[in-house]
């Protein structure tokens, strides 16, 4: 009995399962498939409108002196006099006094030169005074010569007369005393030519001893260093009782009648800037915070940087310390703005109508076709763009696809 149950129930279970499971499939009921209406997006759009456009270009950067200078005393000796502002951070003046060197070294040599001068001169004097007592003799033994040849000519004249034959003695063609009178000359004429290059030699120590003197009074207003413009001072080296020499620094000082701020811009940027002719015609403005200031478009480098593919315009800021208005120190970092060239044709649309790849959607007969546009400047959620036409209609509605030709429909009131 135990056995038959064993196997009958299970039997029973299997045969009344599968008998519901086809009296189910029997009786199912099956749902017919209802058709879906495709129903168009509904977008937003923009009517463009056309207008002529001044892009602003933004840029950073760090504010440079425009020359930094290390000032070197050109005479050596020992520092009296340092000034009270030769110190790092303070302002000086153009011929302000710096440094003061000892003077006496040099006062001495403007002595010596003043003496070498007068000896100078008088060695002229004297040579003058030789010369002119060279030329006498020289004039005197040439006198003498004449009256000699003279004599001598009147003697032969007469041995001749009287009938004599042969040459006269000697004595009477007074040969001795031309001879004489003629080394009297010769004797002058090199007296004039000792005299002559005594005055020349006088002449060269005169020359070098008023150089002397002249490099004398140089060193004497080297020793006084100013400064060589108006600067703001980086360093010092030097202080009282310190020796310095020549082309050795004593302070470090940079201009502060220009300052100068590298602005770099991308070649975007650089596209809408235009011709730099037309760029220098417009100021720049400088902000830190609520500070402001207003440069001039001085230069564009000529170069392009090979780590950021950038090129850089030089924004020139004049008197930065002393212009009267808020100072823009050396190393500060400003943020700046500079006109572009004016465009033409531009429209603002939206930022969210500017898809991928820069392309807006247009409407056209209910259908939306993509176009490609050429994005100015970003602006507070504005785009500014050319390459539109007037009365064109742009999508501002952000779809989850985009078809080209896809039909949509427009929100009453655009």
């Amino acid at each position: 009995m135990r056995l038959a149950l064993r196997i009958g129930l299970p039997l029973l279970a299997l045969t009344f399962g599968v008998g519901g499971a086809v009296w189910l499939v029997a009786h199912k009921k099956s749902i017919e498939p209802v058709p879906q209406k495709k129903i168009p997006p509904l977008i937003e759009v923009v009517e463009v409108t056309l207008n002529n456009y001044q892009p602003v270009i933004r840029s950073q950067g760090r504010v440079l002196p425009r020359r930094e200078v290390s000032v070197m005393p050109r005479v050596g000796g020992e520092v009296v006099e340092v000034s009270a502002k030769l110190n790092e951070g303070f302002l000086v003046d153009v011929g302000e006094i710096l440094v003061r060197i000892d003077e006496e070294d040099h006062r001495l040599n403007l002595r010596q030169a003043e003496a070498d001068i007068l000896s100078a001169k008088a060695s002229m004097t004297s040579g003058l005074a030789q010369l002119a007592n060279a030329q006498a003799q020289a004039r005197q033994a040439e006198a003498r010569l004449a009256t000699e040849q003279a004599e001598a000519d009147a003697a032969k004249k007469e041995w001749r007369l009287l009938g004599k034959t042969g040459s006269p003695p000697t004595l009477l063609s007074r040969e001795p005393q031309i001879r004489e009178a003629r080394s009297a000359i010769a004797a002058a004429v090199a007296l004039v030519d000792s005299a002559t290059a005594g005055i020349e030699s006088g002449k060269a120590s005169l020359a070098a001893a008023e150089a002397a003197k002249e490099r004398a009074l140089l060193d004497l207003k080297r020793c006084i260093i100013r400064a060589p413009f108006n600067a703001r001072v980086v360093r010092s080296t030097v202080d009282l009782a310190s020796t310095v020499s020549p082309g050795g620094a004593v302070a470090v000082l940079q201009r502060i009648d220009f300052a100068e701020v590298r602005l770099p811009l991308s070649r975007r940027q650089m596209n809408l800037l235009g011709s730099i002719s037309e760029a220098k015609k417009h100021l720049i403005h400088l902000t830190n915070g609520t500070r402001k200031w207003s440069a001039k478009f001085e230069r564009m480098l000529g170069e392009v940087d090979a780590a950021t593919h950038t090129q850089s315009v030089i924004a020139l800021v004049e008197n930065p310390y002393t212009s009267g208005n808020v100072t823009l120190e050396f190393g500060a970092f400003v943020s700046a703005e500079m006109h572009g060239e004016m465009l033409k044709n531009v429209t603002v649309i939206p930022e969210l109508a500017l898809q991928q790849n820069e392309e807006v959607y247009l409407l056209n007969d209910g259908k939306l076709t993509a176009k490609p546009v050429r994005v100015i400047e970003r602006n507070q959620g504005e785009v500014f763009v050319t390459g539109l036409n007037a009365k064109e209609y742009v999508c501002v509605t952000q779809l989850d696809s985009f078809v080209s030709e896809m039909s949509v429909r427009v929100r009453k009131g655009d």
